[in-house]
């Protein structure tokens, strides 16, 4: 067997989008006042299963060094005839970097840094749990005028989308799930 060729060697469940959830600042907004919608999300299944060091130093030997999530999310308001889109991210790129790391304060040999999708410096986790936390749970927030909603009761729903590519310890794939509903009010 090729050693690029290792996805045959794992067995992990299907990838899926959990937890998917809108939540607004306040129940009920006056007509100029913004509204401020948070919407998170987590990836789980086997993407998450397969982000752990004992993969990483595989993949690491493989020159399979980089993992990459490309995220969407749509916010829309339900409430007239058809469904409103009020937010959009089109498209965010985390991306995770296996490398060889000389700390000792870390746990493993082959570690990861996380690239963030803004752009910022690069984030080295402590620990595991916090590896996985901050390359597969994503929250961003939306704020726009009550006014684009118009009086009444309006129902929030986030629509959030993961993709990966194809790397030595997983196939590619994408995922995607919707929330409940948020309800908000407009006076």
């Amino acid at each position: 067997m090729s050693l690029k060729d290792r996805r045959g060697e794992y067995s992990w469940p299907k990838t899926r989008v959990d937890r998917v959830q809108v939540a607004t600042d306040k129940k009920t907004y006056a007509l100029g006042d913004s509204i401020r919608a948070s919407v998170a999300f987590r990836i789980v299944g086997g993407l998450r299963e397969a982000f752990h060091p004992d993969v990483w130093t595989v993949a690491w030997e493989d020159f399979d060094k980089k993992l990459r999530l490309t995220t969407r999310m749509k916010l829309s308001a339900h409430g007239g005839l058809r469904p409103r889109k009020v937010g959009e991210i089109k498209k965010e790129v985390r991306m995770a970097s296996f490398y060889w790391s000389r700390d000792p304060d870390l746990p493993y040999r082959i570690w990861v840094m996380i690239m963030p999708e803004d752009g910022g410096a690069p984030k080295i986790p402590r620990n595991v749990e916090d590896a996985k936390s901050e390359m597969l749970d994503v929250e961003k927030e939306f704020t726009f005028p009550a006014s684009e909603l118009g009086v009444g009761t309006h129902n929030l729903v986030a629509e959030a989308t993961g993709k990966w590519g194809r790397r030595s310890f997983i196939e590619k794939g994408e995922a995607s799930s919707k929330s409940k509903p948020a309800v908000v009010k407009v006076e």
